[in-house]
């Protein structure tokens, strides 16, 4: 899990993230803060301090004496007298005393206790004592208390010394601490903001959908040959597949995308009397083979004489997207069936040799030597050929090309592909030293910052 968090993690991602979640984090937010609003009242609370402050000395003569001067032995001895009386200060005795002094409902030992509290003053011998309480009135009574108390009650107990009261505590007119509903409120707030924040980037962070191309180019170090635009198809027409299909009245921005494949793939590698291309994915629904199909096209239309083989023996979606009556295809040819396979020609430059719709899951006819007798013998008639090929995350088919020296085009989807996935094929080539060439970078969302033609009309396009 972590891994994944390191290999996802993005600024940008987090920013959008972000940003895609601020209603929810409003949403919460503001039901935190009505639960908080509603339940809250009980632990709202504002506490007043009195404080009255006390010098020690060390001979009891001097108490009463203002105008004597302690030395600085005196001084260091009178401070260790401080603790002693501190200690019984906050006795029970002391506090039972207390109490019948201020002799006020429900002003108990154990509450005394814990409303009463000291500090020494550092290098003096001086001590403060405090008395915090709700209301401020009581915090001075207890504070006067004290004060007459303390200094005839204490230095009997503990025999030594003496203290007078220095500086006498007044009325606190302000809150020493204090927590309001509207505190609570807010707070409630920013911590529902906070969690649902957390729960958005953490869940984004484990999520490897891919969804810019900027992940794509992060993740791995493969070249993005295009970038194919999402397109809606044509609920007038028969064939779901028309809109994407490519063809002479296609939209621009699709014809654009394969113009820049076509160029990527025949000036990006090396010399070859016939370049073989293997379009591969991780998954199904990714584009494969609608990518192998107008991969294919776009080359016939530069004046290349290609041939699309149809290799997914399992699930072939050819024969939707352009329609083929004869049942009869690669299977057939590779187990003996007919004596040579059949091509069906689409065009001036473009043939196809389809799945079989005879004979299914025959992978195996993938792995015997006549398949790549086969694709020699197409070598020699063909520039280009391009050959789809079933998921390789789940079938092992396309590896089987690994061995020759044909070219991988990855397909990645966008809001689809998941990069841990690709990133297992991507390793299951690389293991057979099989030469991957690019990464079609498909369904990127015409509104996005990834795509070059996002800020262009159709119209001015076409013009």
């Amino acid at each position: 899990m972590f891994n994944t968090i390191l290999e996802n993690f993005h600024i940008e991602k987090i920013l959008t993230t972000l940003k895609n979640s601020i209603v929810y984090m409003v949403i919460v937010g503001v039901a935190a803060a009505i639960i908080a609003a509603v339940v809250g009242r009980s632990f709202t609370y504002r506490t007043y301090t009195a404080d009255v402050s006390f010098y020690v000395y060390s001979n009891p003569d001097n108490v009463d004496d203002m105008g004597v001067n302690q030395t600085t032995a005196e001084i260091s001895q009178a401070n260790r007298l401080i603790t002693s009386y501190v200690q019984v200060l906050r006795s029970s005795t002391f506090l039972s005393a207390l109490a019948d002094e201020v002799n006020m409902d429900g002003y108990t030992v154990e509450k005394l206790h814990r409303s009463i509290s000291t500090r020494t003053v550092n290098d003096t011998a001086m001590f403060i004592v405090y008395v915090s309480d709700p209301n401020p009135a009581n915090a001075l009574t207890i504070a006067n208390a004290i004060s007459d108390l303390a200094p005839v009650t204490i230095p009997s107990v503990v025999k030594a010394g003496g203290f007078r009261v220095f500086d006498a505590a007044e009325l606190p007119t302000a809150p020493s601490a204090s927590l309001s509903l509207t505190m609570i409120v807010a707070l409630a707030f920013a911590v529902g903001v906070f969690l649902t924040i957390v729960f958005f980037v953490i869940k984004a962070l484990l999520d490897t959908t891919i969804r810019r191309v900027y992940e794509v180019e992060d993740i791995f170090n493969i070249p993005i040959i295009g970038k194919v635009p999402s397109i809606s198809g044509d609920k007038k027409d028969d064939n779901p597949y028309s809109n994407i299909t490519l063809k002479e009245d296609s939209k621009f921005i699709l014809n654009e995308a394969y113009n820049d494949i076509r160029a990527n793939m025949l000036w990006s590698r090396e010399e070859k009397k016939c370049s073989v291309f293997v379009v591969a994915s991780a998954d199904a629904s990714e584009g494969r083979t609608i990518n192998a199909y107008n991969i294919a096209k776009a080359l016939s239309v530069a004046g290349k004489k290609v041939l699309l083989i149809d290799a997914d023996m399992r699930n072939s979606r050819l024969r939707e997207i352009i329609p083929n009556k004869d049942k009869n295809g690669l299977a057939d040819y590779l187990a003996g069936k007919i004596g040579k396979p059949v091509i069906v020609n689409k065009g001036d430059l473009l043939d196809i040799i389809y799945s079989s719709e005879n004979m299914k899951n025959k992978s195996e006819l993938l792995a015997a030597d006549k398949w790549y007798e086969l694709i020699d013998e197409m070598k020699e008639k063909y520039d280009e050929i391009v050959i789809d090929m079933p998921p390789l995350r789940v079938y092992a088919d396309a590896l089987s090309l690994a061995r020759t020296d044909a070219y991988y085009l990855i397909v990645i989807r966008e809001g689809m592909t998941k990069f841990v996935r690709t990133k297992l094929i991507v390793k299951k080539l690389e293991s057979l030293n099989a030469d991957i060439f690019g990464i079609i970078y498909n369904g990127i969302s015409t509104k996005s910052k990834d795509y070059a033609f996002r800020n262009y009309k159709e119209e001015q396009q076409k013009a």
